[in-house]
């Protein structure tokens, strides 16, 4: 069994506001520090919040887009780079968090940024220190060693793996989130929940992992649906981001699966949200493994109190994923039966990524798994 998480975790509302004593704390330079962000975390005034907590320099980097692509991380890189930075703030959902932690690793070590994808521990130094403050509750890439980037040239979204990605510190401030509108708070929400779940049915599974697994599933199935419907209620806010960040201490230790997998495909074909991509296939590869994690299912509906064994959790996964709006179809979100053939490939590309899945799907069970969607 193994377990590592590095980063310094500050949760609760007005974790923010211990930016100022946390950096003290940990003794780090914020003599020149670059926050990078995308347009919304700018809006609501989260960066100001921020930088009226470093006394030294601070520039703000907003143009990170979403699901961001190697282009949009290499032009930041570029621009924080001439700043010369000695601290990194990343304020946002996943998206600002991976971009931060790409151009962290990327200013200390040479080579291509393509070559380093999906390749583990491929850095030789760590990076500028990254302070990561998400205000959205799905991603957990505040307490992971994963930075996913969208690759347009090789039609493949994939991540950057190495331990020098982890924030040395995190703050989890529910107060953030209130800001998220519905779609966005159904979606990310839902990520969360694919990593919980996911974790819990993957082969490298720990019973550590497995501890948060099930607490980020009981917690986002109980609260999502009051936060999804009540965007100010700010304890469910509080539950769900839990979640979210049990959920990346899961996927940190056992990874994600096929879910993912036919996610971030159909976020390079179409550019999908990836939460929203998640919930379109969450119950199909999940009724997909049947048997094969039948105990898990079980396992799930009891830790959930839910009667009827595996059906029962379909049934009531099934329920909440038609409560967020998840379509049940693909091809809701542009997927036509043309493109077949190409996802089919995309997906079957990252086979090697499919040893730790308690099912491991042939070609022609992905493609008819996929022809069930359009």
């Amino acid at each position: 069994m193994r377990h590592h998480m590095p980063t310094r975790v500050v949760f609760g509302r007005r974790a923010l506001s211990r930016l100022k004593d946390e950096l003290n704390f940990l003794n780090l330079d914020a003599s020149r520090t670059a926050v990078i962000c995308g347009s919304s975390a700018l809006s609501h005034g989260y960066v100001k919040a921020v930088s009226e907590q470093i006394s030294g320099e601070v520039l703000t980097f907003s143009s990170v887009e979403p699901d961001p692509t190697i282009e949009n991380a290499l032009k930041i890189l570029e621009k924080v780079k001439r700043f010369s930075p000695t601290l990194i703030v990343a304020v946002g959902g996943g998206s600002a968090l991976d971009v931060a932690k790409t151009v962290s690793v990327m200013l200390t070590n040479e080579g291509d940024i393509r070559e380093f994808i999906g390749v583990p521990e491929a850095f030789k130094r760590p990076g500028v220190p990254v302070v990561a403050v998400p205000t959205t509750s799905g991603s957990g890439s505040e307490v992971t060693p994963y930075a996913v980037l969208t690759d347009r040239e090789k039609l493949r979204k994939a991540p950057l793996i190495s331990h020098y990605l982890f924030p040395v510190l995190a703050l989890d401030d529910p107060e953030l989130t209130l800001s998220m509108p519905q779609t966005v708070t159904a979606n990310t929400g839902v990520d969360a929940l694919t990593h919980a779940i996911e974790s819990f049915l993957s082969k490298r599974a720990t019973p550590i992992s497995k501890l948060h697994s099930l607490e980020a599933v009981k917690l986002i199935f109980n609260y999502l649906p009051r936060s999804f419907g009540n965007p100010r209620d700010i304890a469910a806010r509080e539950k769900v981001m839990l979640g979210s960040l049990l959920g990346g201490m899961a996927i940190t230790d056992a990874g994600a699966g096929l879910v993912h997998t036919f996610a971030h495909v159909l976020g390079v074909l179409y550019r999908v949200p990836h939460g929203l991509a998640n919930g379109i296939f969450l119950l199909p590869v999940l009724e997909f493994y049947g048997l094969s994690a039948k105990e898990h299912f079980e396992e799930l509906a009891d830790y959930l109190g839910i009667s009827g064994g595996a059906e029962g959790f379909f049934r009531a996964l099934r329920e909440l994923l038609s409560f967020l709006g998840i379509p049940h179809k693909a091809s809701a979100v542009g997927f036509k039966s043309e493109d077949l053939t190409l996802f089919v490939s995309l997906v079957m590309e990252k086979r090697f990524l499919m040893a730790n899945l308690p099912r491991i799907p042939t070609e022609r069970e992905v493609r008819a798994l996929l022809e069930t969607l359009v």
